[in-house]
């Protein structure tokens, strides 16, 4: 009796044991190597692309990536670095391409969530904003590689929504309106170089429906009808036009 209670006791010991391994291809090249315990994961581990070089190094907790990893090309360079849970991304990640930082944010349950930077290869920031669930939501700023703001407003559910401005390279106003669901909607205007109103249209679903007010020097000239994108007459002076329509049209 006392025997088979011993070797139940040192089974359990062995069974439980931590160990060291390695793994390795049909050529003998180094795969991976990290501590096992009862056949699963454990604390740190490395991984190796088929050159030998490091592909990944990082914890594990129970067969699952925990805690912090980076991630490397076959040539060494980091490509990513960040934080998991549960096997899952979590917290704050980066992004390198060719060793140069290119996208920095949160991640939650494998899904970016929260404030996130992406940057040109000239490290110059190319945009900012939010994410949750992986969308874009709320307020964006996008950047030309010089450094100039290109354009700003909010996304829904990672569409265009509500009002939105667009400027040159040189930081002149191009143009500014309304997105719905991510086509352009209502009123816009659109900017000569002087940053002047060159013509303010009527759009739906990204086509001009309705008028086009056209301007020189800020004064209107004429006005133009369309509808679905297609254009169907022109007035050059007010009394055609009220003879032919309503101003109340140019409300809507």
């Amino acid at each position: 009796m006392r025997f088979i209670i011993l070797l139940v006791l040192a089974s359990t010991f062995a069974f439980g044991q931590k160990q060291y391994q390695k793994n390795t291809d049909q050529n003998g090249n180094l795969q991976s190597e990290g501590w096992l315990e009862n056949n699963e994961k454990i604390d740190y581990w490395k991984f190796y692309h088929s050159n030998g070089t490091l592909s990944s190094e990082g914890h594990f907790k129970a067969n699952k990536k925990d805690g912090f990893w980076s991630f490397y090309d076959d040539k060494g360079q980091l490509i990513k670095e960040g934080h998991f849970n549960n096997d899952s991304k979590i917290d704050f990640w980066k992004i390198y391409e060719n060793a140069q930082l290119i996208e920095e944010g949160y991640y939650h349950n494998n899904q970016k969530s929260g404030h996130w930077n992406f940057y040109y290869v000239n490290s110059k920031l190319e945009k900012e904003g939010d994410f949750k669930n992986d969308k874009a939501i709320g307020y964006w700023k996008f950047y030309y590689k010089n450094g100039q703001l290109e354009k700003e407003g909010k996304f829904k559910l990672g569409k265009f929504t509500s009002y939105w401005q667009f400027y040159s390279s040189d930081g002149k106003k191009v143009s500014e309106g309304h997105f719905k669901d991510g086509k352009k909607q209502n009123w816009w205007l659109f900017y000569d170089a002087n940053e002047k109103i060159n013509h303010k249209c009527q759009l739906s679903n990204n086509k001009k429906n309705g008028f086009c007010l056209m301007y020189t020097d800020e004064k209107l000239t004429s006005a133009v009808k369309y509808s679905n994108g297609k254009r169907i007459k022109e007035w050059t002076d007010l009394k055609s036009f009220k003879r032919d329509n309503k101003l109340s049209d140019l409300r809507s």
